[in-house]
């Protein structure tokens, strides 16, 4: 069963959070990978991975292949990180700390390259004097043609007659001026295809699939904003709740997380289904393809996603 944000939901319920039973404090074998240690946890408790499906909203068989290191059989690596967050907050541990150890198991190429350590950086400085010597002297001949440009750019050019004062000289100049044989005259106009641009036609993606042209400068002001319809389950909190709601118009995977890396929910939702936003700051939106994900504010659509990743404004 996929995470969902029930816990969430109860935060909102009238009447504060509702206070649950507290499990005995475990603590994971550091001998072993995180994926058996978070099973042995989970049965020195005496849970099953049904009781922990049904309280994460995850699937038992993704809990399993967490277990058994069965990364094939897993989702993408945000979601899995996810999976094992709610999986140690449920057994009552460090969500943070048991990500992170996560992490380091199963380092992604993804993750942040650190320096390597133990390597000896070996210096040939009398090979390094030289470059050095040959990049400050490309440097000066650089900047020293640079000012010659310059300089001759800047200097008085010699006046030449003009060539159709010299093939008839009955007829005038017409650039002519008080100060000498050449004048500035008026700008041309200009080009007639430079003062009206075509507008830029955006591909847009219909509710079909079928990518099909929009005039983004002059938008259709005849045709009416469409409202939301439920076409599936909504998941998210009622109470509590802004006024976005992310539809999928085909299968998407979906994961909103907080500021803090906190996963508030991830599923795979089908074609119709949606989720309601809670109205918490910071909040960022992840879909596995934009073009399937409609965005909803105050029941009008906004469009699909313009990219997979986006912050969602949800408060001020």
């Amino acid at each position: 069963m996929p995470l969902d944000t029930g816990a969430f939901a109860d935060g909102f319920r009238a009447g504060g959070p509702q206070p649950q039973a507290r499990r005995p404090r475990v603590l994971l074998d550091p001998g072993v990978e995180i994926g058996a240690a978070l099973r042995t946890a989970r049965e020195s408790l005496g849970l099953s991975l049904e009781e922990i499906a049904e309280e994460t909203r995850v699937r038992a068989r993704h809990l399993g292949a967490i277990e058994a290191a069965r990364l094939d059989l897993l989702p993408s690596r945000p979601f899995t990180v996810g999976y094992v967050r709610a999986y140690a907050k449920a057994l009552g541990l460090d969500a943070d700390a048991t990500a992170a150890r996560y992490r380091a198991e199963y380092p992604s190429p993804d993750d942040e390259l650190h320096t390597p350590v133990g390597v000896r950086h070996n210096r040939r400085t009398g090979r390094g004097g030289l470059l050095m010597a040959l990049a400050g002297a490309a440097v000066i001949a650089v900047v020293g043609w640079n000012v010659a440009l310059h300089a001759m750019a800047i200097a008085p050019k010699k006046a030449l007659p003009s060539l159709a004062a010299s093939r008839n000289p009955a007829v005038p100049p017409t650039n002519v001026a008080a100060s000498g044989p050449y004048g500035v005259s008026a700008p041309l106009p200009a080009p007639p295809e430079a003062t009206a641009p075509a507008p830029y036609i955006t591909p847009v993606v219909g509710a079909d699939g079928a990518a099909t042209n929009a005039v983004a400068a002059k938008p259709d002001t005849d045709a009416p904003p469409q409202p939301f319809v439920a076409q599936g389950t909504i998941y998210g909190p009622v109470t509590g709740a802004s006024d976005l709601i992310i539809q999928a118009r085909k299968s998407i995977s979906l994961e909103v997380r907080g500021s803090g890396g906190a996963v508030y929910f991830a599923r795979q939702l089908a074609a119709g289904e949606a989720y309601r936003v809670p109205a918490l700051p910071d909040l960022t939106a992840e879909v596995s393809n934009p073009a399937n994900a409609e965005l909803f504010e105050g029941g009008v659509s906004k469009g699909v996603f313009p990219q997979a990743q986006m912050p969602l404004k949800t408060v001020g």
